[in-house]
């Protein structure tokens, strides 16, 4: 898939602008706050409409103004020539595929792969649980309606039966029935998570040797929160941990409450690892993912990369663009200009300015 075009209005600080990318490496520039991220940020949420920024939509809408519009023109391996419009108020999201609307948000996701990579992705290695937990149901879900529907249903559950463990005498059978739910899609979440987390391992441990030079290895744990063999173990346990959860207010035990961890030579990077390294293991993670979207369906993923190499020496600079598929569309920011010694050659100049671009 290629982006060959972006339009946007009332987009963070954009009242109406256009880009042109029409190349498959594209290199946007220019100073800090003229807007590089944003288009970059714009393309992205063609994945799921979701942004790598925020999580707050009035975020995305220019000040004084009531809704923000994107209109992207993509060549696509299925669809061929096709225009996707995306718009946003602080109240709902809307999305049109060829002036058709899309109704059901887990029919649109994952249709067309964008994969950002971006400095932020340090959260992966040294933030909380919650963004490693985020990084593997987003990619998952995009890929797998079963994950996507057990998530939600388990998410759904979850929340009702965090509400009656804050209730002062909450009816017991309405608890039994959401632990029941909640069982029933926890082991769906396992079984998927297991295996894609097996692949994502593998996958990022060879990116990994790649962008240390052979010199190192790294190694990726699943860390699951619970032990349960079935469906009845986990409802066996939700409700022997009912006394815990009262005094909590809140469920301590589940797959909301997974994480993984990440060994560089035998030791844990959030603790042990190089500035160098950690950037290094989050950019392997970002590439098994990218290897995974791109191996999962018939659609070419496109690359978004936002000013990410600036902490990483020459050498390791050079392997992460070896890393990357000659066939796939990069879009890259900077405030400097193309790099003159990458495996990519030929990229097509934009200046930022303003939340304007131009091409060079």
């Amino acid at each position: 898939m290629d982006i060959e075009s972006v339009r946007l209005c009332n987009f963070r600080n954009s009242e109406l602008s256009e880009a042109s990318f029409g190349a498959p490496s594209v290199w946007i520039y220019g100073s800090n706050a003229q807007g590089k991220t944003n288009l970059l940020e714009s393309c992205a949420l063609l994945w799921a409409l979701r942004s790598f920024r925020t999580s707050k939509t009035a975020n995305l809408i220019k000040n004084g103004a009531q809704t923000a519009q994107i209109l992207a023109k993509l060549n696509h391996e299925t669809l061929g020539k096709c225009e996707v419009l995306m718009e946003f108020s602080n109240s709902s999201k809307k999305v049109f595929v060829n002036n058709e609307e899309q109704k059901k948000l887990g029919e649109f996701i994952g249709k067309f792969p964008i994969m950002p990579v971006c400095n932020d992705d340090i959260k992966l290695v040294r933030g909380a649980p919650l963004e490693r937990r985020r990084f593997i149901d987003m990619l998952i879900s995009s890929m797998d309606m079963r994950y996507f529907n057990a998530l939600r249903g388990y998410h759904a559950s979850l929340l009702s039966r965090n509400a009656l463990l804050k209730e002062n005498n909450p009816d017991e059978i309405s608890l039994g029935a959401f632990e029941a739910q909640m069982a029933q899609n926890a082991m769906v979440l396992n079984e998927i998570r297991a295996c894609f987390f097996e692949r994502i391992g593998e996958i990022a441990s060879r990116k990994y040797g790649i962008l240390s030079g052979g010199k190192e290895k790294t190694a990726i744990k699943l860390k699951p929160n619970f032990c349960a063999e079935d469906v009845e173990g986990y409802r066996k346990l939700l409700f022997e941990s009912r006394r815990r959860d009262f005094a909590l207010g809140a469920t301590s035990s589940g797959p909301h409450k997974d994480d993984f961890l990440i060994f560089v030579s035998g030791k844990n990077v959030r603790d042990f690892a190089s500035e160098g390294q950690q950037r290094s293991v989050a950019l392997s993670l970002k590439l098994a993912q990218f290897e995974i979207m791109k191996g999962g369906g018939e659609v070419m993923p496109v690359l978004l990369c936002d000013d990410i190499l600036g902490e990483l020496d020459e050498d390791r600079r050079s392997a992460f663009w070896s890393c990357i598929d000659f066939d796939a569309q990069v879009i890259a920011t900077s405030t400097t200009s193309a790099p003159q010694n990458s495996s990519r050659q030929n990229w097509r100049l934009i200046r930022a300015e303003k939340g304007e671009y131009f091409c060079v």
